[in-house]
């Protein structure tokens, strides 16, 4: 028996139809020539969704762990005159 199967997130639910339409729509725009691009809007809606179900810090905004940034602490552009 896998000796890590406790530690596994669950799965996560499939993602909604209406999700996986428009992903897929934005794959036919990029890859016109791409092979099943529903299953690929599905796989990819699935992955990103276990990656934020399984860790709160992006949820929570008083969670340090991840760093916010605002549009005033960026790098101005270089002067171009």
């Amino acid at each position: 028996m896998d000796e890590y199967l406790e530690e596994r997130a669950p799965e996560p639910p499939e993602p909604d139809a209406e999700r996986v339409k428009a992903r897929a729509k934005e794959i036919r725009r990029e890859w016109p020539d791409a092979d099943d691009v529903e299953g690929a809007a599905k796989r990819l809606l699935k992955e990103s969704d276990a990656r934020t179900s399984t860790d709160p810090a992006p949820k929570d905004l008083s969670d340090d762990r991840v760093e916010r940034r605002h549009s005033e602490e960026t790098t101005p552009p270089p002067d171009t005159d």
